[in-house]
């Protein structure tokens, strides 16, 4: 799939799926890097962000949203169109992702880092976000 359309299919899902970031307060950003065939690639595919721009709106852009992110979280293309598939629930989303996690094949990669301290993380409603999606 080339980046344009990855991107407009990434867009429709992630935009709607407002339970991606419940609990979290406005300004929470998640960084997203695609690759191709392993996170381990220097080169992506697909760079993006995903952030919690009202309570009630997400918005998934190519630019910067001059917010320092929370997650950095890195794709094989396959991986990430596996998790949307069907478009699921975030409760089924992030089951999905929890298994990937344990389960990597080849091509199938998920990876994260976390950007900032725990505290902040927690002010921001991490803490229950982690609990709800059994993180």
């Amino acid at each position: 799939m080339d980046k344009e359309e990855l991107y407009e299919k990434l867009k429709t899902y992630f935009q709607v799926t407002l339970d991606l970031m419940r609990h979290l307060k406005v300004n929470a950003c998640w960084e997203y890097i695609i690759t191709e065939n392993s996170t381990y690639e220097e080169d992506f595919k697909l760079h993006y962000f995903l952030y919690k721009k009202k309570e009630n709106e997400l918005e998934l852009t190519k630019n910067n949203p001059n917010v320092k992110p929370d997650l950095i979280l890195y794709f094989t293309e396959k991986a990430i169109l596996d998790l949307i598939k069907g478009n699921p629930s975030a409760d089924e989303y992030y089951s999905r992702y929890r298994k990937l996690m344990s389960n990597p094949k080849p091509g199938i990669e998920v990876d994260n880092k976390v950007d900032k301290p725990r505290l902040k993380l927690w002010q921001m409603g991490y803490k229950k976000w982690q609990s709800d999606f059994k993180f």
